[in-house]
């Protein structure tokens, strides 16, 4: 399993998203630029892509597009920390795995990626 994450790699998300997956051995990509990410997604398969919906360089609607011409099956989970009700509706056309609102907390968004990736029936299978 390996995991894409497109944020700012300063960020307290990218960095506590990419400690839980590598603690659950989770190959993790953090790239900064949607358009490195693109590149990055042409020329390897990922599981799972997070998407910061404020990432600078392209408009995020045009990175699930071209990120889904790369992979049509990869589950895109697009976070954001400021929500608007054109920004969901513009997000949600794209036909994402999931929408994350940060004030759902961290735990929600490590939920949806357990889920994105199977993990969650592999740790329940565990018990």
């Amino acid at each position: 399993m390996n995991c894409l994450i497109v944020a700012n790699p300063q960020k307290p998300v990218a960095q506590e998203l990419d400690l839980y997956l590598r603690t659950h051995a989770v190959d993790t990509t953090v790239i900064d630029d949607p358009v490195r990410a693109v590149q990055c997604a042409q020329e390897q398969h990922f599981d799972a892509i997070v998407l910061d919906a404020r990432a600078h360089g392209l408009k995020i609607e045009q990175t699930i597009r071209l990120l889904k011409g790369c992979d049509p099956h990869a589950r895109i989970i697009v976070r954001t920390d400021d929500n608007s009700r054109h920004l969901e509706g513009r997000v949600r056309k794209e036909q994402i795995f999931y929408y994350h609102l940060d004030s759902f907390g961290m735990q929600d968004l490590q939920l949806a990626l357990s889920t994105a990736l199977g993990m969650a029936s592999e740790q329940e299978s565990n018990k």
